[in-house]
């Protein structure tokens, strides 16, 4: 049982992401449903986000789960793209094992924005509607059914007037 439990603990999972666009509200549910897996299983994931010219200076995706898994988050400019130092960048961060995290000077994450965002629009919501199956965030109520899952939207009419007939 020892040995077993030694073994546990040797075996130290990362992943590491790079990213070099923006991001895509149609992407995040699949996103953050991979970085619940990944807390669930003690996986580690840092991200390395590129920011192309015109685009976003970071990801907030990434860096949501960067943060919820204990990984690194880093987003090079100046000096490491600029004179081609990215290679080396990413591997005085990246390559070294977790064990030796605590001894280094490593970027933190210092204020992550875990505010939820339209499905839909991509925007920073205050309030939202949120569907009961897929857990999408939108900013106005939709529909019908949901853009995401395709499941039907009741209104809390037609819930109570299915609860009294059955």
């Amino acid at each position: 049982k020892k040995k077993a439990s030694r073994k546990a603990r040797a075996w130290s999972p990362r992943v590491l992401l790079i990213q070099a666009s923006d991001d895509r509200p149609a992407d995040y549910n699949a996103f953050m449903n991979c970085s619940f897996a990944a807390v669930k299983q003690n996986v580690v994931v840092d991200g390395c986000f590129i920011p192309v010219p015109g685009g976003s200076k970071s990801s907030s995706y990434l860096e949501q789960t960067c943060d919820m898994t204990g990984g690194l988050f880093l987003a090079p400019s100046g000096a490491a793209q600029a004179n081609k130092a990215l290679t080396e960048v990413l591997l005085t961060v990246f390559l070294p094992p977790r064990s030796c995290r605590s001894r280094l000077n490593l970027p933190a994450i210092n204020k992550v924005d875990f505010r939820a965002r339209s499905f839909d629009t991509g925007e920073i919501l205050d309030m939202a509607f949120v569907c009961n199956q897929c857990l999408s965030i939108f900013k106005q109520k939709p529909t019908g059914q949901c853009p995401t899952c395709e499941a039907d939207i009741r209104s809390k009419k037609q819930q109570r007037t299915s609860t009294t007939t059955s």
